[in-house]
């Protein structure tokens, strides 16, 4: 494999952890996320790879962190979320927004059926997933007690409403998910349980012909995570940074289609969490996130050339 090494890009206006971020026509979109210590944040920043520069867009109507961003048909759903009110305590969201890109506008869509912060998502035949995330009554006693949700649904674009599908296997936030073979897999994420408060190295499966979710001997990530940067592309795995048993780290790793197993990719340049890769041109992004401590906001970005 050819030595890769991640690059210094240019930093983000605003600091900021768990912000929801999409790419439309080869520029990155990044909305919210939470800013110095976990201020809600509703402001949109825009990367141009090819100018090298961040600008900015129409700000969110909604302060919020930990949402999902997807592109769809020229738009991009940003959904769910939380709001981090002055008293500490969150408010946790089932409202969608969406951006439009070309018109810097944003107008309201279809409210989802659950609140779901920090949730995983995916994009299956022109269908948006929202997988779990943090339990809609845990807004009190942090993620420590959190015991996780498992609810995930579907947004149906023909009856223009969101749609309850089969539940997660294992309650969990901050996870990832993503497509292969025409199957969602949803990985990684944590949980309070009566085992106490774990990552997990869990993929689950889930069928869509049958709904159902359901796991694979010897299908697992390489470490226990949650809060990495994780997704799929071109049929694989990959997973950046994130929490483990050791705290917030720098390693990398990809899962192989073909060979079914994982490959170390070079580290972060930094420890990073709580942040969405995206892909322009076989490039990843990691923009934002939190830093080694879990409470520092990180303003930098870096980007590595993909090696499959």
């Amino acid at each position: 494999m050819e030595k890769k090494t991640w690059i210094k890009r240019p930093s983000l206006h605003t600091a900021r952890s768990h912000p929801a971020t999409a790419v439309y026509q080869d520029k990155i979109y990044l909305f919210g996320g939470g800013g110095p210590a976990f201020r809600s944040l509703n402001t949109t920043e825009i990367f141009d790879p090819k100018t090298n520069q961040w600008s900015f867009g129409k700000e969110m109507p909604t302060l919020r962190s930990g949402a999902a961003a997807v592109t769809v048909n020229e738009k991009i759903y940003v959904m769910g979320g939380g709001f981090k009110k002055p008293d500490g305590k969150f408010q946790f969201y089932d409202l969608v927004e969406i951006y439009d890109p070309k018109n810097d506008l944003w107008e309201k869509g279809p409210s989802l059926l659950q609140p779901h912060d920090y949730p995983a998502f995916a994009l299956l035949n022109e269908e948006i997933y929202i997988i779990g995330g943090h339990h809609p009554k845990a807004t009190e006693g942090g993620p420590q007690t959190d015991p996780g949700f498992a609810f995930s649904e579907k947004l149906n674009f023909n009856r223009g409403k969101w749609e309850e599908i089969a539940s997660l296997n294992y309650p969990r936030f901050a996870l990832s998910a993503g497509v292969l073979d025409q199957k969602i897999v949803a990985f990684g994420g944590v949980a309070c349980s009566a085992k106490g408060f774990s990552e997990y190295d869990v993929i689950e499966i889930y069928d869509p012909e049958k709904n159902k979710w359901f796991t694979e001997k010897n299908f697992a990530l390489p470490w226990p995570a949650a809060a990495q940067g994780g997704m799929t592309f071109k049929n694989g795995i990959y997973l950046f940074g994130g929490y483990s048993t050791e705290g917030i780290h720098t390693r990398s790793a990809f899962f192989h289609p073909q060979e079914r197993d994982w490959n170390i990719l070079p580290s972060l340049d930094e420890p990073r969490a709580a942040v969405t890769p995206v892909v322009i041109r076989n490039e990843v992004f990691l923009a934002g996130g939190w830093a080694r401590d879990g409470r520092t906001p990180l303003q930098t970005v870096t980007s590595l050339q993909l090696p499959f």
